[in-house]
């Protein structure tokens, strides 16, 4: 789930396209895993994240930035802001362009973001956000795994047959009011945005999407209480709220003709609603020590409206109401004030998507057909503890969810989404860790009274995705396809008081890791070395130099999952990553 301020960010089905997120206009981002998202009445399995925009009373009144290198990029970006008694407003206006790596893989994009505050006292602001944008990206589509290996920068030839793209403009206006005093926060708000998208792909006489256009809006809001009064004079916290969402979607699918519209072969609507209501309570039974218990209750309905009846699949008009309930039950051990531990028991329930529920089937009669299926739901435990100490930073995180009805998409042998099914027991568990540690201090620039000396410092993240299936009768113990195991990343930095940084840094997919669920296809392991130096201020000039892949791997930087590669031989499944590259900029604030 993610959010933007607080409101919610994914359409109403589930869905979310982070292109339409400026990240230049982010002040920093808030990462709530698995259960801890109930707060905001996030009701996916991974939890969520909220991006906090910057402000007027965050940022330079005016900044410029330029940005240049490898494969025809550019981007650039203006923004500022200001504060005038008790208004502040903060604006950024952007564009970036690329020709690609690949061939057929230009893509252009223009983005707006602001915001404007009012203070109607101390305790009491009203903010409202508006943000457009319009992207138009070529898709040079997947290639076998030989193919990806002897020329990644090719495109698949259909891709360019057929012209496959995406184009789709976004508005989203969005306005939250927010009170804030030492025993309470109150939080209402309410949002609304509207996409107009073309997406052309594959078609063929057995596979009949082809071109699919639609135009969506969503609106909804939320209302958050949180209240910090004692409890048998104890310190409390105590959370409430409800964040109701609701979105049409209308849809008609064409034959692609060389990249034009043809017949049409589909049109429908999709109505979705989400109604979830939570709730927590977190008790200090001792200074030091907390229990949080928290339930949420969830009405959410797909309904699908086909408006164009086939003579194959006949009439697909469905409409399908779900009800969940999630309870949780954690603690967390403050150590000292600056280090944590934390355990979390709770269960998870999602609904499925449109992309989930209507797909084209395949077949000389393909058409597009509603699959009902049912939500997805876990009980997870998490164990984890975050802190520093002395020039060490740690966060980790174990945890291990028990899957029933879990929702997985396959895809045919050219990449094509073919619909999803639910497993009927799966595990998640894994490991998310981060490690940074500050070597060496006044290695050339002693410490002088308030001013930091130079340091040498060593940033590490490892994530182990052990997700399989659980005695399936197809799969058995398999391993869910698509999930790279073993990742990690490392970076070491060297920074001064006066702002120039440089070091290296390594991006590594440790194992290979199945594309098919029968395990049978593998993509394999790699790692991509870099190097990043600059020169910043937090007002005057900057510059910066960024070097990837400079060993010039060839590897996947996504693939399309498919169910047993044995039955689909030499599937265009595997997207190649970007080859080495060069990226510099400059930019200016004041």
């Amino acid at each position: 789930m993610f959010l933007l301020d607080g409101l919610n960010y994914n359409q109403g089905d589930g869905e979310a396209i982070l292109e339409d997120l400026n990240v230049a206009a982010l002040s920093h981002a808030e990462i709530f895993r698995g259960a801890d998202a109930l707060k905001y009445g996030g009701f996916t399995l991974g939890g969520a994240i909220n991006l906090v925009p910057l402000t007027g009373y965050d940022t330079a009144p005016f900044q410029v930035r330029l940005e240049g290198g490898s494969y025809g990029y550019f981007r650039g970006e203006i923004n500022g802001g200001a504060v005038e008694g008790p208004f502040d407003q903060f604006g950024s206006i952007g564009f970036r362009e690329r020709d690609g790596f690949r061939e057929h893989s230009r893509e252009d994009t223009e983005i707006l973001f602001a915001d404007l505050g009012y203070k109607l006292s101390d305790q009491i602001e009203n903010r409202f956000y508006l943000t457009l944008d319009r992207t138009d990206r070529n898709l040079p589509g997947g290639l076998t795994k030989s193919e990806m290996e002897n020329a990644p920068w090719e495109a698949n030839p259909l891709a360019v047959a057929q012209d496959w793209n995406k184009d789709w403009s976004y508005i989203r206006l969005a306005d939250k009011v927010s009170i804030r005093t030492d025993e309470i926060q109150f939080d209402a708000g309410a949002f609304w945005f509207y996409r107009d998208l073309e997406h052309r792909g594959f078609f063929s006489p057995d596979f009949r999407q082809g071109i699919e256009m639609f135009y969506s809006y969503n609106f909804g809001g939320t209302l958050n209480f949180v209240t910090r009064d004692e409890v048998f004079s104890r310190r409390n916290i105590f959370t409430i709220g409800l964040s109701p969402q609701f979105e049409a979607e209308h849809t008609q699918d064409y034959e692609n003709i060389s990249g034009h519209p043809g017949a049409t072969t589909a049109r429908g609507e999709d109505i979705s609603l989400n109604v979830p209501f939570y709730l927590e309570d977190q008790f200090y039974l001792v200074r030091q020590l907390s229990i949080l218990v928290g339930t949420q209750a969830i009405f959410a309905e797909r309904q699908f409206r086909d408006q164009f009846i086939s003579a194959a699949a006949g009439n697909q008009s469905h409409c399908q109401d779900f009800l969940g309930f999630n309870p949780k039950l954690g603690a967390i051990y403050e150590i000292n004030r600056e280090a944590q531990a934390f355990v979390n028991f709770s269960r998870s329930w999602q609904p499925p998507s449109f992309d989930n529920l209507v797909e084209f089937s395949e077949g000389p009669d393909s058409s597009a057909v509603y699959t009902p299926l049912r939500p997805q739901h876990a009980w997870i435990i998490e164990l984890g503890t975050r802190g520093e100490y002395s020039r060490i930073k740690w966060e980790l995180s174990l945890y291990r969810s028990w899957l029933r009805n879990e929702l997985l998409e396959l895809n045919d042998a050219f990449g094509n989404d073919i619909g999803a099914t639910n497993v009927p027991r799966s595990i998640h568990q894994g490991i998310e860790a981060t490690l940074k540690v500050e070597l060496l201090h006044g290695i050339l620039i002693a410490k002088h009274g308030d001013r930091a000396g130079d340091c040498l410092s060593f940033d590490q993240t490892y994530t182990l995705n052990d997700f399989h299936f659980d005695d399936d009768p197809v799969y058995g113990d398999n391993c869910i396809a698509g999930i790279p195991i073993h990742a990690y990343e490392a970076q070491l930095l060297y920074e001064t008081p006066v702002g120039f940084y440089a070091g290296p840094n390594v991006q590594c997919n440790l194992s290979r890791y199945p594309v098919d669920h029968a395990n049978t296809l593998f993509a394999d392991a790699y790692a991509l070395i870099g190097f990043r130096a600059g020169f910043r201020q937090r007002n005057g000039f900057s510059v910066f130099l960024d070097c990837r892949n400079l060993t010039n791997q060839r590897y996947p930087s996504a693939v399309d999952v498919i169910a047993d590669a044995r039955t689909d031989i030499d599937p265009q499944i595997f997207h190649p990553g970007d080859g080495r590259s060069f990226y510099g900029g400059v930019s200016w604030s004041w």
